[in-house]
């Protein structure tokens, strides 16, 4: 799985912030919901080329909490690449999205590889991103880079930058397709 996969899958809340989790041109998580109200699939990392993605995320806020649907490709050696979908709750932190409850991660197979092993591998997916969560995981934010473009960095809960590389993320009206 990329690494941007995982984004939508690593960030555990452990408690509260420390401090407060602002950066230059920060937009909280729920105006850039509101904002791309219309376009609401986030893409990572657009590949105008393959006019794909990295992964694709479908968000709705919920009171204090987002619901998260994801997909994701792995490659396949012996044709179309496995797509495979994950469903996290985030919380809303000061504006940041953080996972809540990494047992409430649930995978699923969407389509792609050989489907009778579908979804034997999207139980193994599961099992294998719950038992990699850590509660130390940093927390998502949003900088806006362009028109319907964000750069999207990490902050540990003391508001200290996380180690994690910054990603790209467009928003687009339909989804694109996923690659591994």
């Amino acid at each position: 799985m990329n690494a941007v996969s995982f984004v939508a899958v690593t960030l555990v809340v452990a408690g509260g912030l420390a401090v407060p989790l602002r950066a230059a041109e920060f937009s909280p998580v729920g105006e850039v919901l509101q904002a791309m109200r219309n376009t609401p699939y986030e893409c990572t990392d657009y590949d105008q080329a393959s006019d794909s993605c990295s992964s694709v995320s479908l968000m709705t806020e919920e009171e204090s909490s987002l619901l998260n649907t994801s997909w994701f490709a792995l490659p396949n050696p012996g044709g179309a690449p496995w797509v495979f979908e994950i469903y996290t709750d985030y919380e809303i932190v000061m504006g940041w999205g953080c996972i809540g409850n990494s047992q409430g991660v649930a995978v699923a197979y969407s389509s792609g590889g050989q489907p009778e092993l579908g979804e034997t591998y999207a139980q193994q997916i599961r099992a294998q991103l719950v038992e990699a969560m850590d509660p130390d995981e940093p927390c998502a934010g949003y900088h806006p880079t362009g028109p319907q473009q964000y750069r999207v960095e990490f902050r540990h809960y003391d508001g200290t930058r996380a180690m994690r590389k910054p990603v790209t993320v467009d928003f687009f009206a339909t989804p694109k397709s996923v690659r591994p």
